[in-house]
């Protein structure tokens, strides 16, 4: 296969996903990463790193040159929208021939979260720049759950600011398919893909499949927005991502990703992973490992 393709973000955990994939068939892959230790690794899996910045244009629109796809992924913070925009014109001076971009379930101008109107704005520039163009917008992600294995292990509990909301929740896996599917084969030129799980669980039916899998009671505790704000920030995750999760809870409690469709199906050919799936394959493992104190 002569396909090329840039990936940015490339040490996050969906990119994590993505990358063996796309060496597996035969893609020649630059992955650009800010963290030498994790270049390295990168090398040896057969991937060419190229270190950066995400506001570094130049070295953007370098590593782009020649590149069939980019695959562009910016982690969630307030100045992603900046990031992304370097990113989307480095690819056009590029002359790159698809850009494929990992946004958000419910992108919007009036999106419930700063997360998500960012996300709107990189979009948005995607579309007019006249690269042709693919989006993923994935709902909830089930490995977002392994935040709860502490307080499962210590206390059997896991708190959420969900309220009784279902989600239509997704595994990672399946979008790191999408992602790969994109990148090695292209086409899907000017879709957007707002991407789910195959079913929309509420967190106490998600506790009663972890449960079953661990052999243990495993109960949700529905806890005040304000609570979950405290928790992020606790984890040092900072005001503004305790602010979007806050905002996320609310939404999510009130129905806002009460939904489910055959996105991955359609872009990968597979049907999405379920979550006993998940649970059983991914997160049900890491009980096996000693409780960390939070």
């Amino acid at each position: 296969m002569d396909r090329k393709v840039l990936i940015t973000g490339a040490s996050g955990n969906v990119a994590s996903g993505v990358l063996p994939q796309l060496v597996k068939k035969g893609v020649a892959v630059k992955a650009y990463v800010r963290d030498a230790a994790k270049a390295e690794k990168l090398k040896a899996m057969g991937v060419e790193p190229v270190m950066g910045d995400f506001l570094d244009g130049a070295k953007l629109e370098a590593a782009a040159k020649g590149m069939d796809a980019v695959i562009s992924i910016t982690p969630p913070n307030p100045k992603a929208a900046e990031q992304a925009s370097v990113i989307t014109q480095a690819a056009k001076r590029a002359g790159v021939g698809h850009i494929i971009r990992l946004s958000a379930v419910g992108a919007a101008p009036d999106a419930p979260t700063d997360n998500g109107k960012l996300h709107f704005k990189t979009d948005a520039e995607i579309m007019a720049s006249g690269i042709p163009y693919t989006i993923l917008r994935p709902n909830f992600f089930m490995q977002n759950l392994f935040m709860s294995v502490p307080t499962i292990q210590a206390q059997g509990s896991m708190y959420w600011g969900m309220g009784e909301g279902s989600i239509g929740i997704i595994d990672v896996r399946d979008i790191a398919d999408s992602l790969a599917t994109l990148g090695i084969y292209g086409g899907h030129h000017g879709q957007i893909y707002v991407q789910t799980g195959p079913e929309s669980l509420t967190f106490a039916e998600m506790a009663e499949t972890i449960s079953a899998a661990i052999g243990k009671p495993v109960k949700y505790v529905a806890i005040p927005v304000e609570a979950v704000g405290e928790a992020i920030r606790g984890f040092g995750m900072g005001d503004w991502f305790a602010q979007v999760m806050m905002d996320y809870s609310a939404a999510y409690a009130r129905g806002w990703g009460d939904f489910v469709n055959g996105s991955v199906e359609d872009l990968t050919g597979n049907p999405a992973r379920s979550f006993a799936q998940f649970v059983n394959e991914i997160l049900a493992p890491a009980f096996k490992q000693p409780a960390v104190a939070r």
